[in-house]
């Protein structure tokens, strides 16, 4: 049970007295607060705005950024309110459910919300989380029961299935707010694959993945992450060394003993060097005579 409580006796407020603050999980859009403060002005406020209260007759907007800022595009002074009051974690549980019933909400924002009701949910519902200290010692298993749990709530209230629950929640984790500002950004929108594809990838990687997507240059995120996996550098060296071996391994003696004798003058000097490294002793082999130079004993 939310431990939110809903203030009866506070039904309207000037909108001068709420605050908006920044660490809102949405971010409001002109084009929609255009559209809403056409229908506001023909239709009036359906739905109130939901706040939080706090000292000194100030509240804090719970639900409804799109809604305050036509409003004052409007040129009214007071709206109809919602107002609770209640632990910080059960606050923000009716912002991030308020937003989740939404059909329109992209897989982007969906996932931020989720990643964002799990943390809401253990901080209010902290018995789904104790004896996390001793959970290492047992498969992690107390922490995977407050996963469960959450999962479990969420896919009663959403009604999505657990399976995709789980994923939103990972790819959710994964965003920082630059990220998915730069995300939301992308001639494109992001689906719940690629986000997942981006929380899976190295982080040196995700960042130029990221603005390869929200610049246009690439129609999805994975592809931007294959292009941006550099392959290793080979060392020439090492190349070089592997196509010699290969071809001394493939000779027969007759042509490994003509390649000696045909490069006596540049083998002498390194078989030496290299006996002085292996601490061997150094024998100096005298050039052969050509072909044409040799006697028959």
């Amino acid at each position: 049970m939310s431990r939110a409580v809903l203030i009866h006796t506070i039904t309207e407020l000037p909108l001068d007295a709420i605050d908006v603050t920044d660490d809102r999980l949405r971010p409001v859009s002109d084009v929609d607060v255009e559209g809403i403060a056409v229908s506001i002005a023909e239709h009036g406020l359906i739905y109130p705005l939901a706040v939080r209260r706090l000292p000194k007759q100030r509240f804090e907007l719970i639900d409804g950024g799109h809604r305050l800022a036509a409003l004052k595009r409007l040129g009214v002074s007071t709206a109809p309110v919602r107002c609770y009051e209640g632990p910080v974690a059960a606050i923000r549980l009716i912002e991030i459910d308020t937003n989740l019933a939404r059909a329109d909400l992209s897989d982007l924002d969906r996932a931020i919300h989720m990643a964002a009701r799990k943390r809401e949910f253990v901080a209010e519902h902290p018995e789904t989380a104790q004896g996390k200290a001793g959970a290492v010692a047992r498969w992690n298993a107390t922490a995977e029961m407050a996963v469960a749990s959450f999962v479990t709530a969420t896919a009663e209230r959403t009604g999505l299935p657990e399976r995709k629950i789980r994923k939103f929640v990972e790819a959710g984790s994964a965003l920082d707010k630059v990220t998915a500002e730069r995300l939301r950004s992308a001639p494109k929108r992001i689906f719940l694959n690629d986000i997942l594809a981006l929380a899976k990838a190295e982080p040196a990687r995700r960042s130029e993945a990221v603005e390869a997507f929200a610049s246009g240059a690439v129609p999805k995120i994975s592809k931007a992450l294959k292009k941006s996996a550099v392959a290793p550098v080979k060392d020439p060296v090492d190349e070089q060394l592997k196509v010699l071996l290969s071809a001394w391994s493939r000779a027969g003696a007759a042509a490994r003993r003509r390649f000696t004798e045909e490069r006596y003058a540049d083998l002498a000097p390194l078989v030496s060097d290299a006996s002085a490294k292996h601490g061997d002793t150094i024998v100096y082999f005298q050039p052969p005579l050509p072909m044409g130079d040799r006697g028959v004993a």
